[in-house]
């Protein structure tokens, strides 16, 4: 006896029909998943390019392997202005070099087949560590610290695009100095909080000189940031007990200036220096501008207990000054000794 399949036409009809075998059901396609493993991005300023590796992945029931070479990897930014790729190689890598703008870049794979389409975020929004001049921030403020002495690091954190990260923890680290680079030996010696506008303060201790560096590590919106910069310090001196007679002197003569060189440190306080050169200046009554004046030896070295003493000539009423290092109000780039300066106003009659 012959089979008998029945069938139901679209009519809803019931039909027969003999010798024909049941038809089996076509296997669903298998679809292959695919993934983009990005490594860590380097942003070393938010306004250069960045370098992105990684390796694309499938996995074929096995676990995950490395794709075939071949395939494209597109980067897409919100702006729909980014037109960059990079061709996967052998073992599925690649590398992709290009202006990321603001950043919140995605990285994509087409699909083909049964393998499915996948992205993934390269890099968030950038953020960016900056001084803010215009509320008088400085890289330290002061700008010179003393050894020994508080100081402050001031840094406003902000997107690339412009917004302000209130709530953001910044970290202060500290490396020593030396010529290497990139630097070393960096230890975490502070941190701060930012508040509704972006800044932080960290408040610290001066020490030795060496690199200091802030620090954002970025969440799931916004891109990790570090900044770095050489830090200095310096010892406190002060040119005490300063004066210069006689006074009212007369005109042409010789005035005798007098005074102590003292430094400071948070292990002795203040203590003299002893053999360092002071030198000195006057400003004539109603001029801005200093002058070198007659003066025997030049200057004078200190003694053992920080005392110097020198002669020079007064030509009229004037402001002197005896000054350490030099007679502006900054350092020597090749000095631990912050300069000192101290003055006195002589009549002359």
């Amino acid at each position: 006896m012959k089979n008998l399949v029945l069938l139901v036409a679209s009519s809803g009809v019931l039909a027969t029909v003999a010798g024909m075998a049941a038809v089996p059901a076509q296997a669903e396609q298998v679809q292959i998943p695919q993934r983009i493993v990005v490594d860590p991005v380097t942003v070393h300023n938010w306004d250069q390019d960045i370098t992105v590796t990684g390796q694309v992945q499938q996995d074929r029931g096995a676990g995950w392997v490395a794709a075939p070479a071949g395939l494209v990897v597109h980067f897409d930014d919100p702006r729909a202005e980014l037109d960059a790729t990079a061709t996967v190689q052998t073992g599925g890598r690649f590398k992709a070099t290009f202006d990321p703008g603001p950043g919140n870049i995605i990285a994509r794979v087409a699909g083909y087949g049964q393998v499915l389409e996948t992205s993934t975020r390269v890099v968030g929004w950038f953020s960016r560590l900056h001084i803010d001049h215009a509320r008088g921030d400085q890289e330290t403020n002061p700008a010179y610290p003393f050894r020994g002495k508080a100081f402050e690091v001031r840094r406003t954190l902000r997107a690339a695009r412009g917004e302000v990260l209130p709530g953001r923890k910044v970290t202060l680290w500290f490396a020593p100095k030396s010529t290497a680079y990139p630097k070393t030996g960096w230890k975490q010696v502070g941190s701060g909080t930012t508040d509704a506008n972006g800044r932080v303060v960290i408040r610290l201790t001066a020490w030795k000189d060496g690199w200091l560096r802030t620090g954002y590590a970025g969440d799931a919106t916004y891109s990790k940031v570090d900044s770095g910069y050489p830090f200095r310090s310096f010892y406190q001196t002060a040119i005490t007990g300063f004066n210069a007679s006689p006074e009212p002197a007369r005109k042409g003569r010789y005035l005798t200036l007098k005074g102590r060189l003292m430094r400071w440190s948070a292990s002795t306080g203040w203590i003299p220096i002893k053999n360092k050169w002071v030198s000195a200046k006057y400003r004539l009554k109603g001029q801005t501008t200093w002058r070198d004046p007659y003066c025997s030896n030049g200057g004078d070295a200190t003694d053992g207990s920080g005392w110097f003493r020198m002669q020079c000539k007064t030509p009229a009423d004037a402001t002197w000054m005896a000054y350490y290092l030099n007679h502006y109000a900054g350092p020597e780039s090749n000095k631990t000794d912050f300069p000192a300066r101290a003055t006195d106003y002589v009549d002359v009659r």
